[in-house]
């Protein structure tokens, strides 16, 4: 048995990143690990990945890596704060020995029991840039909006404000604090240049001889 402290703040940051009714069914869900020294949440839906940590402080108790299922998540959303303050308060996971078998997810007054999704988790940790560089690359506007929520929801900016910067492979890689990141797979990473745009720097092209003396 485990005792897990999460953050329905961060809960709800990686739910804009993981899958839905996605044939790969293990995506379609968040992955939790946790023992005594921090937890982490891990989404992703194949194109965009998000991972955050809290240190435990002393609350964690035993180990535990499981997915638990987008509907559990989107429970846990919903539940209502009795007071503002409650916010900052944790969900408290109750993990069972079995992993196969029922677990137990409290906050303020709230319960809901839940299995885990019996699947194995991509390996998150292989996609995390190691170095940056100021490159270009493109990325769907969907995926930079989920950043821009995600942001919203950690309240690491009211705007949604995030650094951003590109992989040497072109990878993007969103900061939200030493906290939390996501990860975006680019569309293409076909590098711009001025020679692209030097046509708007000049005057429109004279016709040639024969259309100006059929324009006459």
């Amino acid at each position: 048995m485990a005792t897990i402290n999460i953050y329905r703040n961060k809960l709800k940051a990686a739910a804009r990143f993981m899958a839905v009714q996605d044939i790969r069914f293990y995506l379609n869900g968040v992955l939790i690990e946790s023992n005594p020294m921090q937890s982490r949440i891990v989404s992703t839906d194949g194109h965009t990945l998000f991972a955050s940590r809290d240190d435990a402080k002393g609350d964690n108790e035993g180990s535990f890596t499981g997915i638990m299922p987008a509907d559990t998540v989107k429970a846990i959303l919903a539940w209502k704060a009795p007071h503002k303050s409650a916010n900052a308060a944790p969900v408290i996971l109750t993990t069972s020995d079995d992993l196969a078998g029922e677990h137990r997810a409290e906050w303020c007054g709230n319960v809901c029991v839940f299995r885990l999704i019996d699947g194995k988790f991509p390996d998150y940790m292989r996609v995390v840039p190691a170095t940056l560089e100021a490159g270009i690359s493109f990325f769907q506007p969907e995926y930079l909006l989920r950043c821009t929520k995600a942001a919203q929801d950690l309240n690491t900016s009211a705007k949604g404000f995030f650094d951003f910067k590109c992989a040497q492979d072109g990878t993007g890689l969103a900061v939200f604090s030493a906290e939390a990141f996501a990860v975006i797979m680019p569309i293409k990473t076909t590098v711009a240049d001025v020679a692209d745009v030097a046509w708007a720097r000049e005057p429109l092209p004279a016709p040639a001889a024969d259309e100006q003396a059929a324009a006459a």
